[in-house]
């Protein structure tokens, strides 16, 4: 799963992470991130979406 996480674009991939593996809370992440809280919550869920399309195809490789 980490290599399907690694693969995701930055803005999903940083988010996802530190919500998930550092348990930031999404106005901890709004403030470290500078970014508003709506936009926090939007790339969360693309971000799962774009996960869960990844690991159905199964086609995450890093390297």
């Amino acid at each position: 799963m980490i290599g399907a996480l690694l693969n995701l674009p930055l803005k999903y991939r940083d988010i996802m992470y530190l919500f998930y593996f550092e348990d930031y809370k999404i106005n901890e992440l709004s403030k470290l991130l500078k970014v508003k809280e709506p936009t926090i919550k939007t790339r969360l869920k693309r971000g799962r979406e774009l996960l869960k399309d990844t690991l159905i195809q199964g086609d995450f490789r890093y390297e």
